[in-house]
């Protein structure tokens, strides 16, 4: 993630009719009152720690009212599989998400690597990952340049090279043998620039290359800049889900990435609740990825989960309810 403009929806706003539940501490993981849906999995993004990730993975997951079913993190090129990560991850009954930056953190983030994938200079790389990750075994969900409608990455606003770069790793993958890495398409939920070259559709390598289709979002509330007010998970979402419904139908749809920002208390965990609902409706969403990390540092909210009071106990009472 990283800064972006989300553009508003231009419709009123629709009043979403949500269970009204007690609420609890933040400390304590909250009894199941959500209505059941089935196959709605859920995950959290948590930094990935150079140094004890075990221990500060654990101490985080602790929080929630049952184990996630996935964990992302953020990888660049030119770094090897991480298998110590996604070991870690496994230990936690979970399935790691990679997020890989085509660009290397060592240079800067300076610059696409776009030409050397499709150049066949970044072969060699791709193709120890790929080995490493067939003999790691197990399922990993691999976020390919992610958000590459957004003009904040190096990798964006060139539909062709992304694709023909997409599709050229994915082969490497294929060759290896890599079949337990499955890949997930994942724009940004509004293009920026908003013009037709950049359109996300454009950025679609085709359903033969395509496991997940993803998308990312956020309500960044009503104090973040100009462009921004608080925006409803309905209004952030609803027009880009009704879309991929209709273009991609076959698909598993995960949110990739979505988040709120503090705002009053009960507000915020209401927005949590009305995310969760919404949700019931929409079979083809798989999965969610809420984005559980501070970032004000880096001038965004902080999208910490447990930031404001009642909202880890509105997302214990929905996403995170034990089945």
């Amino acid at each position: 993630m990283r800064a972006k403009i989300i553009l508003l929806a231009s419709g009123l706003s629709v009043g979403i009719a949500t269970a009204i539940v007690s609420l609890g501490t933040d400390s304590t993981p909250a009894a199941n009152t959500a209505p059941p849906r089935d196959h709605l999995e859920w995950g959290v993004y948590q930094i990935l720690w150079s140094r004890s990730y075990s221990t500060q993975l654990e101490n985080e997951l602790s929080k929630f009212a049952s184990k996630p079913d996935y964990v992302m993190f953020y990888r660049d090129l030119q770094r090897p599989f991480p298998k110590f990560a996604v070991d870690t991850i496994a230990e936690q009954g979970a399935t790691a998400i990679v997020s890989l930056e085509l660009w290397s953190w060592h240079g800067g983030r300076q610059g696409s690597f776009l030409t050397l994938i499709n150049d066949g200079r970044l072969d060699e790389f791709l193709r120890s990952w790929a080995a490493d990750a067939k003999l790691y075994g197990k399922r990993v969900l691999l976020r390919f340049g992610f958000e590459f409608n957004g003009d904040w990455f190096s990798w964006s606003l060139d539909p062709k090279a992304y694709v023909r770069a997409w599709r050229h790793a994915h082969a490497i993958f294929q060759e290896q043998g890599a079949s337990n890495v499955q890949w997930v398409w994942a724009p940004n939920v509004a293009s920026c620039p908003d013009t037709p070259e950049n359109d996300m559709h454009l950025y679609y390598p085709g359903d033969d290359v395509v496991d997940w289709v993803g998308v990312d979002g956020y309500n960044f509330g009503e104090n973040h800049d100009e462009w921004h007010a608080w925006q409803s998970f309905h209004e952030i979402f609803d027009e880009v889900l009704n879309d991929f419904g209709r273009r991609y139908p076959g698909k598993p749809v995960v949110i990739a990435e979505f988040g709120c920002a503090p705002g009053p208390a009960e507000k915020r965990a209401n927005w949590i609740r009305e995310a969760y609902h919404d949700l019931q409706n929409r079979s083809q969403v798989k999965a969610v990825v809420w984005f559980n990390y501070d970032k004000r540092r880096e001038r965004e909210p902080n999208f910490r989960v447990d930031a404001t009071a009642g909202a880890l106990d509105a997302f214990n009472r929905t996403f995170a309810a034990p089945r």
